[in-house]
């Protein structure tokens, strides 16, 4: 898959810089108990199938709150990414990140370090000089888990996920990974963090390089062995679509078509599909969205998802704060702070405060 990926975007790379206008979310198995298994081995799982494109499956663990899919940002730039989280909060894990996109090296037609690369319904790229990934993943867990650890202290990182044959790189690619740890403090005790990051340039790619894959975990540390169990089972049942792949193929063909084209008509041409294409995947969002809302409770974001956050109001002081979300139905408070969540009151000292809603 990623061999072909740097195919479409250095096929776009080419015509642009030469100037050619060319689930899962269901009751917990686990509340009899109160706690996760040990091992992943203690899981079920369910198959998950991508519902914006069909463009692959993953096995998730039962009982997760499970966001994830294909997102497409032009007809050469497709991305994927998936979330888990269990439902106390205290095991999360993200495997790929759309939001981290394609890169390409400084140059005459791309620009300085910094800029954005974007060519309208084709790709949308970062001009970048290529990162080593034990930089690049230092400085994304910092990015990606500052809102929830109030410090992060390193530690020692030996985990590194295992890579199923169809994610292996070219050999002949200029590759980097590295796995970072951190003991992260949070409002919530004591948490680890752990990122892997893999960044590769291909041969003959024009510039390109691409930070793929992506590997997060915000755990407790007695769930550490669990999410590297999980991410290693979804990894390996990773699956994409022969059907998306030919779809992915005549969408490259059509995209190359319309770029050698006359523009305007292109420009026109993309603009109805776009239109059509972005109606028809905030309807696939909409469905998902019920579905869930109809199985447990929503987070009010993609980051709350990730760090299962939730927004509370005291009624008797007028002050909003943030814990992480809980599976009863109510948060209480008393006069120390404490917070609880809960069904019922958990004593008299305690009274009901407020949750927001996005």
């Amino acid at each position: 898959m990623f061999a072909r990926k740097f195919a479409f975007l250095s096929l776009a790379l080419i015509l642009a810089s030469t100037g050619c206008h060319a689930v899962a979310n269901a009751m917990d198995p686990f509340a009899a108990s109160g706690s996760l298994p040990r091992s992943a081995d203690g899981l079920h799982w369910i198959q998950f199938n991508d519902s914006a494109e069909g463009a692959f499956s993953i096995d998730v663990p039962y009982g997760f709150q499970v966001r994830g899919g294909m997102w497409r940002f032009g007809y050469f730039d497709v991305r994927w990414g998936m979330n888990v989280r269990s439902l106390d909060g205290k095991l999360l894990i993200r495997i790929n990140d759309p939001n981290v996109p394609p890169y390409v090296l400084p140059g005459p037609h791309t620009g300085a370090p910094g800029q954005r690369y974007f060519k309208p319904q084709q790709m949308q790229m970062i001009v970048s000089n290529f990162q080593q990934a034990q930089p690049y993943a230092e400085g994304y867990a910092k990015r990606l888990f500052a809102g929830v650890c109030t410090s992060m202290t390193p530690r020692s990182a030996s985990w590194t996920p295992a890579m199923p044959q169809q994610w292996q790189a070219d050999s002949r690619a200029r590759v980097s990974q590295a796995s970072v740890a951190y003991d992260c403090v949070s409002s919530d005790g004591p948490r680890i963090v752990e990122t892997y990051v893999r960044t590769q340039m291909p041969p003959n790619g024009n510039g390109l390089w691409l930070v793929d894959p992506v590997i997060s975990i915000l755990t407790t540390p007695d769930n550490l062995p669990l999410a590297h169990g999980i991410v290693d089972h979804m990894t390996a049942t990773w699956q994409k679509s022969p059907q998306w792949d030919q779809y992915q193929q005549r969408m490259t063909q059509m995209g190359l078509d319309q770029i050698r084209a006359n523009f305007g008509q292109f420009m026109r041409q993309m603009q109805v599909y776009h239109q059509q294409r972005e109606a028809a995947m905030n309807a696939q969002v909409a469905s998902f969205e019920r579905h869930q809302a109809a199985q447990a409770s929503q987070v009010s974001s993609f980051c709350d998802t990730l760090t299962g956050l939730t927004n509370l109001h005291d009624p008797q002081t007028g002050a909003t704060f943030q814990v992480f979300s809980g599976p009863k139905s109510s948060y209480y408070r008393n006069g120390l702070g404490q917070t609880v969540n809960s069904n019922v009151s958990p004593g008299s000292n305690f009274y009901k405060v407020d949750e927001i809603n996005p």
